[in-house]
């Protein structure tokens, strides 16, 4: 049964067809994965296990090595783009993306290695040498 999709009054309200409340099947699933003693008379408890194990899976789901510093959360994508970047929508595009910004490197806690070991700066091409017009000069 999938929990991250119901709100809290689904969960304690609504019951199964067999009869077996979603309440009583919620807890034993967020126990056996956090191994908390819960309060299930407690509305104020309940809304926050659910916060907690809704949580718990979309941390799983980001699997992106990046991460943002606290301060740079909800920082947008480019200038004037409605996408705001933070550490739970973070993915490798946008983090290259968040990179190639001035000094970009600032917005971020951790960066994988593969990608930090780069040089910053390219070298520049070789410019090709010019050609003596002037006769008289050898």
């Amino acid at each position: 049964m999938d929990f991250t999709q119901m709100d809290i009054s689904t969960i304690a309200r609504s019951v199964t067809g067999d009869g077996v409340r979603y309440l009583r099947l919620f807890l034993e699933e967020y126990t056996s994965i956090f191994n908390e003693r819960v309060n299930p008379s407690c509305p104020k408890c309940l809304t926050a296990y659910l916060e907690k194990y809704k949580n718990h899976f979309k941390s799983m789901e980001n699997t992106t090595p990046y991460r943002l510093h606290a301060k740079y959360e909800n920082i947008p994508l480019e200038f004037g783009s409605p996408i705001l970047v933070n550490n739970a929508n973070i993915t490798t595009e946008y983090a290259k993306k968040l990179l190639q910004h001035k000094n970009g490197e600032r917005y971020f806690a951790h960066i994988p290695q593969q990608l930090s070991e780069e040089p910053a700066v390219k070298p520049k091409p070789k410019r090709k040498p010019r050609k003596n017009n002037n006769p008289n000069k050898i």
